[in-house]
């Protein structure tokens, strides 16, 4: 151990074997939230190790995660000399023992936090294979995996995960977890609207979100999937954990008009008063007024002044439907259109 005291100073030895430290700066929030009466569990996740041979595998990082936010660690190097010390006593043949410093670990470089505010969209839409029904038969592939085991590889924080999980609707299905394919999207909400008006149910009003799923689930669509677009649809103040659920009338309008948009994607020509009139037919009686394109502004484009098509969207959020066949229409279907008649 190498010693050097200065008259009136404090001894300062550098021990021989130097332990390997790191040093990582935390931003104040986080100072904050550990020295909280009640800290919260903080988390490092990173992407899993990318698989052999695959193209153009992304690179891997580690994340600091709080529960709602996320922060990027980044090695940075520094100039200075950075030690770390402990109180050490130190006596020369028989002087009495004095206060020293010693350094036990020599830090050449520190990690720094930067916060990460990228979306788990773009992660879930790489993991989560796409859940269709064509012609009455499911098209999909199992992952195996829970919503729990996607959500732990994704290099966010719980509440960033949650979101994108939301917004993606995406949901499990016997030990599996899926994204809906806009086609899919396009048949479930029929049936949700159908069952609604022939059961009388207000989707704008507090109902049993799972009473429906039931009903939409009778014409072969799973309850989950349907449970994931009453959760996505519901109003920002919706306690969506419940077995309640609330719609927000305008975001709804807004989803049917797109889906119904995109499904038609592949559609050479598809007429603005053709649309708007499938989308008025699409949505409960008391909101027919509200299909105007204005409420889905930013996401069409009119190749002329009679035709309307939806802009391209990142493969991520949805999976756009070419013209498939779809399921065959069952009693809910048959008793919305004995009601539209009455």
């Amino acid at each position: 151990m190498a010693t050097q005291q200065k008259d009136g100073g404090v001894p300062f030895a550098v021990t021989h074997e130097l332990q390997s430290f790191r040093l990582l700066e935390l931003p104040p929030e986080i100072v904050e939230l550990l020295e909280a009466p009640n800290p919260p569990q903080l988390s490092i996740k990173s992407l899993p190790p990318a698989a052999s041979g695959a193209a153009n595998p992304k690179p891997a990082y580690a994340v600091l995660c709080t529960p709602n936010k996320s922060f990027q660690i980044r090695q940075v190097q520094t100039s200075n000399s950075v030690f770390v010390t402990q109180p050490s006593y130190e006596a020369h043949g028989n002087e009495i023992p004095t206060p020293a410093t010693c350094a036990i670990a020599s830090c050449s470089t520190t990690l720094e936090l930067y916060p990460a505010d990228a979306s788990a969209v773009a992660h879930l839409g790489d993991v989560l294979p796409v859940y269709d029904i064509v012609g009455g038969e499911v098209d999909t592939t199992e992952n195996g995996r829970s919503k729990g085991d996607v959500l732990a590889d994704i290099p966010l924080s719980n509440a960033q995960c949650e979101q994108g999980w939301n917004e993606i609707i995406a949901f499990e299905l016997s030990r599996s977890s899926y994204r809906p394919s806009v086609n899919i999207l396009r048949q479930v909400w029929s049936s949700i609207n159908a069952a609604a008006l022939a059961e009388n149910i207000k989707l704008d009003s507090q109902f049993l979100g799972y009473d429906l799923a039931e009903l939409v689930a009778e014409e072969s669509y799973p309850a989950p999937l349907t449970m994931a677009i009453l959760r996505h649809l519901a109003k920002s103040e919706q306690d969506t954990k419940g077995q309640w659920s609330c719609l927000d009338r305008r975001r709804t309008v807004s989803f049917v008009g797109r889906i119904l948009l995109q499904a038609r994607q592949t559609s050479s020509e598809y007429r603005v008063a053709d649309f708007i009139e499938e989308w008025k037919d699409s949505l409960p009686e008391a909101w027919r007024s509200e299909a105007q394109l204005k409420v889905i502004e930013g996401t069409y484009e009119l190749p002329s002044s009679t035709t309307i098509r939806a802009k391209s969207i990142p493969a991520a959020t949805t999976e756009t439907a070419t013209a498939k066949p779809t399921a065959a229409k069952g009693k809910w279907h048959e008793r919305f259109a004995k009601t539209r008649k009455k």
